[in-house]
């Protein structure tokens, strides 16, 4: 009861903060309105209005929702908020901020909001298929690495790469023979990766070998949780599973690319 109760209270104090902020924009109630808009437009034009139902499908375990919120934020709401960028950008700092702090004290803030937009909206879609569908529009610089020269700009361009193949599954997964490749195409770009990450690691100082080591062992664990699901999915298992395991993998792309940037110097 004492984590329900923690759970609400910040939850509410996340929508103060964003209340705030309209406050402090000047802005009538029709831009929040806008907001909103955009964020149903986004889903309803990334969903494909597939009919697979967003509520039902729990988030199984706490890896899963740090997944759904990065990328929640990563190509839903900070594309969006760049959007108002012109408008007033000292309000859209404030309101990056709400939304940020928001979700670091009650990670899945961000996954709830969605949630409550898609649900007064009445739209019919799968959360994990419209996130993996906008990893394909993703801003690519979360994954592009400029500094330590070629071995590590390699590291980031074969991760640029695989992400890009993996948000094509929502629209390629219906043909099978055209998924059939696509799968090689991943198996493919998979190892392309490791073989830059291999090329990469025996550069490192010995104290951050097992750091980026670990990272890769995580990223190889969740390489074969893919492929095991896609092996279930060709067994008759729903293609949502494939969506949520195809983002789970580009989670850990990204934390990995993250790794290397805030902490490696060759």
């Amino acid at each position: 009861m004492l984590f329900k109760f923690h759970h609400c209270a910040v939850l509410v104090s996340g929508l103060d903060d964003l209340k705030k902020c309209v406050a402090a924009w000047h802005l009538h109630e029709n831009i929040v309105r806008f907001f909103v808009f955009a964020v149903y437009f986004d889903f309803r034009f990334s969903s494909g209005m597939c009919g697979h139902a967003v509520e039902g499908h729990s988030m199984a375990s706490a890896l899963e929702q740090q997944c759904l919120s990065s990328a929640v934020y990563s190509v839903l709401f900070r594309p969006l908020l760049e959007r108002f960028e012109m408008r007033d950008p000292s309000a859209l700092r404030t309101l990056r901020t709400a939304l940020v702090q928001a979700e670091r004290e009650q990670e899945g803030f961000l996954c709830l909001l969605i949630k409550h937009v898609l649900s007064k909206s009445q739209l019919d879609v799968s959360l994990h298929e419209s996130l993996l569908r906008l990893q394909g529009t993703a801003c690519s610089d979360d994954l592009k690495l400029t500094n330590g020269g070629a071995v590590v700009q390699e590291v980031g361009q074969r991760a640029t790469v695989l992400r890009a193949i993996l948000a094509r599954i929502p629209n390629e997964i219906g043909d099978r023979r055209t998924f059939l490749e696509t799968i090689k195409e991943i198996a493919n770009s998979i190892k392309k990766l490791l073989d830059a990450i291999n090329c990469l690691i025996p550069l490192l100082s010995p104290e951050l070998q097992p750091l980026v080591d670990q990272r890769k062992r995580d990223f190889v664990k969740f390489s074969k949780r893919f492929s095991n699901t896609l092996k279930e999915y060709f067994k008759g298992e729903p293609p949502e599973s494939v969506f949520n395991s195809a983002n789970q993998l580009i989670c850990q792309i990204v934390l990995f690319v993250k790794i290397i940037r805030e902490n490696i110097i060759l």
